[in-house]
């Protein structure tokens, strides 16, 4: 039926007739599966007023009054969302939600039947369906003459349900109105998607865990409280099929002895009464988990009093480790900034028991954050080896994100703002008026002075940034970046200063956004042949000597290792990242070697090391270019290709080649 309702919306949005080849193509169906559908479409608007006219030789169109046309898109709009069962994707996933939710198996040619296609077609896109549970540890079970079901462990099928309502929130797009009278705290669209496949009460599931938050004294962060809700609205449609979930014995004595599983009960008998279901006592234990790997909600962090249990000493050695490896990385001094570290600790209390009991939490912004912010993502990878090492699980990518929030805050907060002279002419009272302004606009600008032209001329502009004038003054005359605005401040003139000051932020190194404009083939070493990691770096610099690129070996080798001493850059994989801030170095550069034996170098996995990055910025007027390196850097490390094409290319144009993909800009 939704491709039916599709043919409509197509035939609705044109106005004049359309060849039925180009239906079937856009829908990827046959000539003949549309004309079929023509049949029931017609029967669909056959009281709308509309009617479906056929030319034969030329095609088709919906023939009536705008205003019935409108109509009629508004009631489509209303019964389907747009994840329609006719694209190769959305079939696969349609398949996935009838097995996944079926209480039997289901026949091929049922689902033949449902989605308007071929058993081949099926059969093709089962394969897809199979290769997609796989990644959730399930298998497809098929059976002659009964059909087709989903095998696997109860608790690996509850985390497939998830994953696909995650999938749904994102490709549907909600009208509001369908749930005007619901007034609770989960999205539309998971809602939406939450009724689709559990019809449950929600509002009585939602009632009964803003209970529980009242009585543990916490409020959940919206996504905590999303993926609460779907885990206990799974957990009773799976009660209902008599499918439960288990839990080591060791497992449940430990959360049994918890101070806050005495309200978990009182949560599972609460469901109990208003659902008509039983909960074992692993069920009782889930939903604690979930209530200790919830993220808290805190209004003003800085009241917030640390209590020193056994898993907060971890969360704080962690975020004091996190802190040292972002602080080493970024030259950034954290060391002060207590709302950081109460911050990473209080995030990383339910994190540990996310990790330890293989829960997941999704980041609903983490595509903003990989894309607004993608430096300070790649210094929260490089903190991820922290977590490997205390808790023994590898961290997903939306915890990633969660640290890089974290980062990112402390790093706005440590910025020292630029020191600027106002250069005008004007009375005095509209200089201070013009001053006062651009104080209150940009916070990032510390007002030094306010200055005649004469006054400048006397090298009034040694101790600022920049020069912001109201009078053409050129960079030259004062040695000084400027920029000139109106004595009135505009809104164009804001504007103007905003984009100067990211132009400031980015000059240091002028690039095409490619790592190619820092390295060469000259920079290029196929064959170290080191024995330990400081003679690596040795052999490093002298070729970024010979190169030009740096001053003095000696001293940069001090540097380069003065900052590995204090934290090791072995991120594991058999992969080294030294790298450091130096006079020695004269313009920012980047050395790639590959090592002929693997080198002893600290990391998480104990790998020996063999792909090798070394990373050297100017000490002076650096800002972050060697974080923008390393972070980009840091992101392309995930990828297994990358890295095996570099460990397999035995050339160093081959090399150049892998590597110009990290961007910089």
């Amino acid at each position: 039926m939704e491709r039916v309702l599709e043919i409509i919306r197509i035939l609705i949005a044109t106005h004049e007739l359309i060849p039925i080849d180009r239906i079937a193509s856009q829908l990827k169906v046959s000539n003949k599966t549309v004309r079929n559908d023509l049949t029931k479409a017609a029967d669909y608007i056959k009281n709308t007023g509309l009617k479906i006219v056929k030319r034969p030789g030329m095609g088709i169109m919906i023939c009536g009054t705008e205003e019935q046309k409108m109509k009629l898109s508004q009631e489509l709009d209303l019964c389907v969302g747009r994840d329609q069962p006719f694209s190769p994707k959305a079939r696969k996933y349609y398949i996935v939600k009838r097995l996944l939710m079926a209480d039997s198996q289901i026949r091929m040619q049922d689902l033949a039947d449902e989605l308007y296609v071929s058993r081949v077609t099926i059969h093709k896109t089962l394969g897809e369906v199979e290769a997609w549970l796989n990644n959730f540890k399930l298998k497809l079970l098929s059976k002659p003459n009964y059909g087709i079901e989903v095998i696997g462990e109860e608790e690996n099928w509850r985390e497939a349900v998830v994953s696909l309502i995650a999938y749904n929130r994102e490709q549907d797009e909600l009208k509001e109105m369908l749930y005007e009278h619901y007034g609770g705290r989960i999205d539309y669209k998971t809602l939406r998607k939450l009724k689709e496949l559990i019809n449950l009460d929600y509002r009585q599931l939602e009632k009964i865990i803003s209970q529980a938050e009242t009585k543990l004294k916490i409020r959940f962060s919206d996504e905590a409280y999303i993926s609460f809700v779907i885990h206990v609205a799974i957990a009773i449609k799976r009660l209902e099929c008599k499918k439960d979930i288990c839990l080591a014995n060791h497992t449940l004595l430990h959360l049994q002895g918890k101070e806050e599983y005495e309200i978990a009960q009182e949560i599972g008998r609460e469901i109990e009464t208003s659902f008509q279901i039983t909960l074992p006592e692993p069920e009782i234990g889930y939903i604690l988990l979930h209530i200790l790997g919830a993220k808290m909600q805190q209004n003003n962090i800085e009241d917030v009093h640390i209590k020193l249990d056994e898993e907060d000493n971890l969360a704080t050695v962690m975020a004091k480790e996190i802190s040292n490896i972002a602080q080493g990385v970024l030259s950034i001094d954290f060391s002060n900034d207590q709302q950081f570290l109460t911050g990473l600790i209080l995030h990383l209390r339910p994190t540990i028991n996310r990790l330890r009991y293989g829960l997941t939490l999704k980041n609903p912004i983490l595509h903003e954050i990989k894309a607004n912010y993608p430096e300070v993502y790649g210094v929260a990878w490089m903190t991820s080896i922290v977590f490997e090492k205390y808790v023994g699980s590898r961290v997903t990518e939306e915890e990633i994100g969660y640290i890089a929030l974290h980062i990112g805050a402390a790093v706005e907060r440590s910025k020292k703002p630029f020191k600027a002279l106002v250069v005008c002419t004007s009375g005095i009272g509209t200089s201070q008026l013009l001053a006062a302004r651009l104080r209150r606009c940009f916070r990032d600008i510390e007002i030094k002075d306010v200055l005649s032209i004469v006054n400048i001329k006397e090298g009034q502009a040694e101790e600022v940034d920049f020069i912001i004038s109201t009078i053409p003054l050129f960079d030259e005359e004062v040695n000084k970046p400027v920029i000139q605005i109106s004595p009135l401040l505009v809104q164009k003139d804001i504007k103007r200063i905003e984009i100067f000051i990211n132009e400031l932020n980015s000059k240091t190194i002028q690039h095409n956004g490619g790592i190619l404009m820092l390295i060469n083939e000259n920079l290029v070493i196929m064959d170290i042949d080191a024995p330990n990691k400081v003679e690596a770096i040795h052999q490093m610099a002298l070729v970024a000597k010979n190169d030009g690129k740096i001053t003095c070996v000696e001293e940069f080798m001090h540097d380069v290792l003065e900052r590995e001493n204090t934290f090791s850059t072995g991120v594991g994989n058999g992969i080294g990242i030294p790298h450091g801030k130096s006079k020695a170095v004269k313009e920012a550069m980047f050395v790639f070697g590959k090592a002929k034996k693997g080198i002893e170098w600290e990391s998480h996995d104990g790998s020996l090391v063999n792909l090798i990055f070394l990373l050297g910025v100017p000490a002076e007027n650096a800002n972050n270019v060697h974080l923008k390196i390393l972070s980009q850097l840091s992101m392309k490390l995930v990828d297994e290709d990358f890295i095996n094409i570099l460990k397999n290319t035995q050339t160093i144009p081959q090399v150049l080649e892998t590597l110009k993909s990290i961007q910089i800009d």
